[in-house]
């Protein structure tokens, strides 16, 4: 259907209001407070011109960090799109425990990255930590090695870590591409001869690039703008030898030279690469990506060099390699009920050892968590740690401030986008194009990277640890997933029952309200639940912006992390409160596994 753009203002001009006044005025800010001088307090004294890039950039500290940044990125994202490829291809086979894995594998991704760093900062301490008990007792190393206090160790144990957390995303937005290659390919291929290698390398692997493509943009992202992993281990340790340019900046704006302007210009640089990212990411989701996209290309031209390396490598020649094909295809067939149910344990195992650690920990006293060599089971079980922790953490106000900042956000992300999506998705309008490319930018444009101009313009509104501020704050940035899974849900209905609505006499909102919403009530609640954790598990908007405890505005997040890097940390305590926050979210994280790539993605594997 077509409309009079005038008419389409009323549907989404509540989502380009949010995204201008919390994204772009911001963005905006940052960077005219990059050209101010600025006092502790990040009030501005006058114009510096450019004497806040000249002073960033005489740092002694910038080689490092970003050399630091670039190593982090391409290990991070690297590793991550290698190993989730191969556990994407794992959990698209059908075996026993099939479902398990892939829960086991949502538990890090649904988990908040504080209370997953929290842990690993505890696995990786020194003499007490398990990760050292762990080799020593392997016979790996002789002693005790200061993972993340040792400059030598530091970046790399955030490097292994941020592996770690970020293959699960990597491997369901891979997964997502696998499940739309059409399994009539595959039968095709069957009939052809194609056995398993020259299955993946004819057919799944040239069917796969698009999602490669739209993979390695989302994750390259998603790592450049992750913040909690490297603050959390290594943000209290004196220097910047772990730093990236995020949370450097984070530290020149806030904690080490409380320098807003000079924080705001070196944020400034991270927006810009960003904005190369994004444009890539657009360019990569609209149009045909293999004519359209050099990265496309790119991808194509490496995995067709690969194969054809591979596939000149033969030990012997065409009849051994034909009986040894024959033999194979024998016995695979036995061995797969036991091979691929193992191997689903062990990636189970591992990505649940660290959660299985945070459970144990839990039980033990604060003599035992600083134990040398640590112990893996506790010796006493002390039971009154999850009673107790009520009293020695404000758990309650933590919880509460927690619940009312996720429900009111997700409210008001709901009421904005979901009108949004639906009139995108069943007209065509002028701007329409302009608008769906607005909301990308907005998902892929981290608060982390835009805080120096989110701060600057909290102060201007008086939102300073002000539950709206942050309401409307984290609004903004959830905006983009509901709008586009809600627009996919809606495209997809057929156009026959609103038609019918419509010979009724239904107008639009009446369609929407009763005909649209029942029909796609799944994708209504997967956008619910997934925003409500995003925002229950956001933090660094909450550090900066809702961060008062002699007022009790402090979020559940915010007030674990608060909690580490003390002389003494009481991890049993800030154990059992991740625990009591984190098993709600990773069950609703199960109920709508199946509908969550979709929006991730925003279209781009479709």
């Amino acid at each position: 259907m077509r409309h009079h753009t005038w008419r389409s203002l009323t549907w989404i001009s509540p989502s380009v209001l949010l995204i201008v006044a919390v994204i772009t005025l911001p963005a905006l800010r940052m960077v005219w407070t990059s050209l101010q001088l600025t006092d502790e307090t990040g009030v501005s004294h006058g114009f510096a011109g450019l004497a806040n890039y000249r002073r960033l950039f005489a740092e002694p500290a910038l080689v490092n960090v970003v050399s630091n940044t670039v190593v982090w990125v391409l290990l991070v994202v690297g590793v991550s799109i290698v190993v989730a490829l191969g556990l994407a291809q794992l959990l698209n086979k059908q075996f026993f425990g099939r479902r398990l894995v892939r829960w086991a594998l949502i538990v890090p991704w649904a988990t908040s990255l504080v209370m997953t760093s929290t842990v690993w900062r505890y696995m990786l301490e020194g003499g007490n930590g398990i990760v050292n008990r762990f080799l020593m007792d392997l016979g790996v190393i002789s002693a005790p090695i200061g993972w993340y206090q040792d400059p030598r160790y530091a970046f790399w144990s955030v490097v292994g870590v941020g592996i770690v957390v970020t293959i699960p995303f990597t491997t369901y937005v891979l997964l997502a591409g696998l499940q739309a290659i059409d399994a009539q390919v595959y039968e095709a291929g069957k009939l052809d001869g194609a056995g398993p290698w020259k299955t993946y390398r004819y057919i799944t692997l040239p069917l796969l690039r698009p999602a490669l493509v739209i993979a390695t943009i989302l994750v390259t992202i998603y790592v450049f703008n992750s913040f909690p992993v490297i603050w959390v281990i290594t943000g209290s340790n004196p220097g910047n030898f772990s730093d990236t340019t995020l949370t450097w900046a984070y530290k020149i704006a806030f904690q080490q030279q409380l320098n807003t302007g000079e924080g705001a210009a070196l944020s400034v640089f991270n927006v810009l690469i960003l904005i190369v990212v994004v444009l890539l990411y657009l360019r990569a989701v609209n149009g045909d990506r293999e004519r359209q996209s050099w990265l496309g290309r790119a991808w194509a031209a490496l995995t067709d060099r690969l194969s054809e390396r591979w596939g000149r490598r033969r030990p012997a020649g065409p009849v051994s390699v034909a009986v040894s094909d024959r033999a194979r295809r024998r016995m695979w067939p036995r061995l797969r009920p036991v091979v691929l149910p193992l191997a689903g344990l062990v990636v189970a195992a591992f990505f649940l050892a660290p959660y299985a650690v945070m459970f144990l920990a839990s039980f033990k006293d604060g003599a035992e968590l600083y134990a040398v060599p640590a112990t893996y089971l506790p010796r006493h079980w002390e039971w009154s740690n999850w009673a107790n922790v009520w009293d020695v953490l404000p758990l309650a106000m933590l919880l509460r401030n927690s619940l009312i900042i996720a429900a009111a956000s997700t409210a008001l992300v709901l009421l904005i986008a979901v009108p949004a999506a639906y009139y995108t998705a069943r007209n065509r309008f002028a701007g329409r194009t302009a608008f769906l490319n607005l909301v990308l930018v907005t998902q892929v444009l981290a608060p982390v990277a835009l805080v120096v101009g989110i701060y600057q313009e909290v102060i201007y509104v008086d939102g300073v640890n002000q539950y709206w501020a942050i309401v409307v704050v984290n609004a903004a940035f959830n905006l983009a997933f509901v709008t586009w899974i809600m627009n996919g849900q809606f495209a997809g209905v057929d156009l026959a029952i609103e038609e019918a609505a419509m010979m009724e006499g239904l107008g639009p909102v009446r369609r929407m309200l009763r005909i649209m919403l029942p029909v796609v009530r799944p994708g209504l609640v997967t956008a619910l639940v997934f925003t409500f954790i995003q925002v229950w598990n956001e933090f660094v908007i909450s550090l900066t912006v809702f961060n008062d405890p002699t007022n009790d505005r402090v979020t559940l997040p915010v007030g674990i992390q608060q909690l580490v890097g003390l002389n003494e940390t009481n991890y049993q305590y800030l154990f059992v409160a991740s625990l009591i926050a984190t098993v709600p979210v990773v069950v609703l994280f199960i109920t709508i596994e199946r509908h969550l790539v979709g929006g991730l993605t925003a279209g781009g594997v479709k």
